[in-house]
C-alpha cells in the first residue's frame, strides 16, 4: 500500500518561552515490509533540525528554539509503502519460550518497565495466567491475551492519562490505544512472552474496526499495538484495541519497552506559561500508479484534538497516543 501521512503539532504558550527543545518521534523505520520514500519535518519558528537515531532505533529529530516564542509548530510529512506482514507458525509450542538463549536475547522486553509495571501475584499476572493456561502453542496464547485484554477494556477516549498504571486500567475498564497495547504487553510478559510497544500510524477512520478502510484519506491520531516475540519467527504483531490482523494499514514508527520509549514527541521549555497543544495526522492513499507531479500543493483536510494546560518550571509537554 502507498500512503501519504502529515502529522502536524501545534503547540500554543499564554506567554513567551524560551529555550524550548524538543525530541519528535515521527519518521516511520525502514524494514522488510515498509519503505520510506521521503520524509520531511519543518518548524515555525524556522530553526535547524538535527536527526539521530536512538537507543532502540527509531529515528529522532531533534528541534530546539532559544529565542522568546508564544507558539511552536511542527509538520512532518511522509511517504511510505508498506508490504503485509507474515504471521507466526501455528505449531510453535509453548515450552520453546523457556529456552535460556531465547530468553537471554530478549531480556529487556521481558522485565517491567516504567509504563508496564506488573508483578508476580497481582491483577494483571493472575488475570494472564488464566486466560493462557490451557494454550498449548504460542499463537493461541498470543491470542488468548489479546482475547482477554479486549475483554478487560473498552475503548474510550480521553478516558487515562498517560502515567495509569495496569492494575488503574484494569480497574477503571476502559482506555485508549496505548493503554490496551501496555496491558497486552504486561499480560505476555507475565506468562513470559518477550513483548515491545509499537508507535505508528493506522490508516483507518475508525481505529476500533478491523475491517479494511474504504476511504482515500482519512483524519486521525497516531496509534499504537504490540509485537511479540515467536521462537523460531522472529517478532509478530498484534493490534489488541481493534483484534485485526497488523498489515499495510500499519505504518510503524518505532518499537521499544513501552511508551515511555517512542512518544511522538516530548519537550521542555523555560518560562511560566501554560500550554494549549493541537495535534493532527491525515493519511492518504497514493495511486498504485503514481501520474507526473503537477504544480500546486496537496489539500488537506484537518482534525484537531486540544490536549490539557501544562504546568512545572521548566515546563514539559508531549502527546498521548490514542
Amino acid at each position: 500500500m502507498k500512503l501519504d501521512i502529515r502529522y502536524r503539532m501545534h503547540f500554543r504558550y499564554s506567554e513567551p518561552v524560551r529555550e524550548s527543545q524538543n525530541e519528535v518521534r515521527v519518521r516511520p523505520r525502514d524494514d522488510e515490509t515498509q519503505r520510506v520514500v521521503s520524509f520531511c519535518l519543518t518548524n515555525e519558528p524556522p530553526t535547524k533540525v538535527l536527526s539521530a537515531f536512538d537507543y532502540w532505533g527509531t529515528a529522532v529529530e531533534q528541534v530546539g528554539v532559544r529565542i522568546a516564542h508564544t507558539a511552536l509548530e511542527l509538520t512532518a510529512e511522509t511517504s511510505v509503502d508498506t508490504l503485509p506482514r507474515p504471521a507466526p507458525p501455528p505449531d510453535t509450542p509453548v515450552e520453546a519460550l523457556a529456552d535460556p538463549d531465547f530468553r537471554a536475547r530478549h531480556f529487556e522486553f521481558l522485565d517491567p518497565s516504567p509504563h508496564v509495571d506488573w508483578q508476580t501475584g497481582d491483577s494483571v499476572a493472575a488475570r494472564a495466567a488464566a486466560a493462557t493456561h490451557s494454550a498449548r502453542s504460542v499463537p493461541d496464547l498470543l491470542a488468548a491475551v489479546v482475547a482477554e485484554v479486549r475483554g478487560a477494556l473498552r475503548y474510550e477516549s480521553g478516558a487515562t492519562d498517560i502515567g495509569v498504571s495496569l492494575e488503574e486500567l484494569l480497574a477503571g475498564g476502559a482506555g485508549v490505544c496505548q493503554d490496551f497495547a501496555h496491558l497486552a504487553i504486561g499480560m505476555l510478559r507475565s506468562v513470559g512472552v518477550p513483548a515491545r510497544y509499537v508507535s505508528g500510524y493506522l490508516f483507518a477512520a475508525d481505529e476500533t474496526a478491523a475491517g479494511d478502510e474504504t476511504a482515500e484519506m482519512v483524519s486521525v491520531q497516531t496509534h499504537a499495538w504490540i509485537e511479540a516475540a515467536v521462537p523460531g519467527a522472529g517478532w509478530c504483531a498484534f493490534d489488541p484495541t481493534n483484534g485485526g490482523t497488523v498489515g499495510e494499514r500499519h505504518v510503524v514508527i518505532g518499537c521499544a519497552r513501552d511508551y515511555g520509549d517512542v512518544p511522538p514527541v516530548r519537550g521542555v521549555f523555560m518560562g511560566g506559561a501554560t500550554a494549549e497543544v493541537e495535534a493532527e495526522v491525515v493519511i492518504g492513499k497514493r495511486p498504485a500508479v503514481e501520474p507526473a507531479p503537477s504544480p500546486g500543493a496537496r489539500s488537506w483536510p484537518r482534525a484537531v484534538t486540544q490536549g490539557p494546560p501544562l504546568g512545572s518550571r521548566p515546563q514539559q509537554h508531549q502527546q498521548q497516543q490514542q
